[in-house]
């Protein structure tokens, strides 16, 4: 007896063949997609979505590092680091929206010494604390000079 193959049988092979090269090319070029869109895998950049706070005093220095909200001013970003290292931080917003700092985690203004701040290595004001934003990866720096 001779077996023939009949033609459905030959058609639906051929169309399972081609549904499987479909599924295979689609699920290649997902890939790819969510590949290069960096939705599958983080790639570190570098670019952090932080600043830095450097206390800097004779006796004393504490770092803290944290994220940058928007308009975060230098006064919010010591309130936070005040917060999370738990230093006692006393100071004043007059009405003229001017601060003035008088004691940092038991370290006062008096006897000639002030507080000076520094974002990125500049000198800031501590009038303008309340007022001067702080960006990704900037530095700030408190002395007691």
């Amino acid at each position: 007896m001779n077996s023939k193959k009949y033609p459905d049988t030959f058609i639906s092979e051929t169309l399972l063949v081609q549904v499987i090269l479909v599924v295979v090319v689609v699920g290649i070029v997902v890939f790819f997609d969510k590949l290069s869109n960096g939705e599958w895998f983080s790639v570190d950049d570098g670019s952090k979505r932080e600043a830095t706070l450097i206390i800097d005093f004779d006796n004393m220095r504490r770092t803290f590092e944290g994220e940058v909200i928007e308009e975060m001013t230098i006064l919010d970003a010591l309130n936070a680091s005040v917060t999370a290292g738990q230093i006692k931080l006393t100071y004043t917003v007059d009405d003229n929206n001017h601060t003035s700092v008088a004691e940092i985690d038991g370290h006062s203004a008096v006897f000639g010494k002030n507080f000076f701040f520094y974002l990125n290595e500049k000198k800031i004001h501590t009038k303008d604390l309340n007022r001067t934003f702080v960006d990704p990866g900037d530095k700030i720096t408190i002395k007691l000079e």
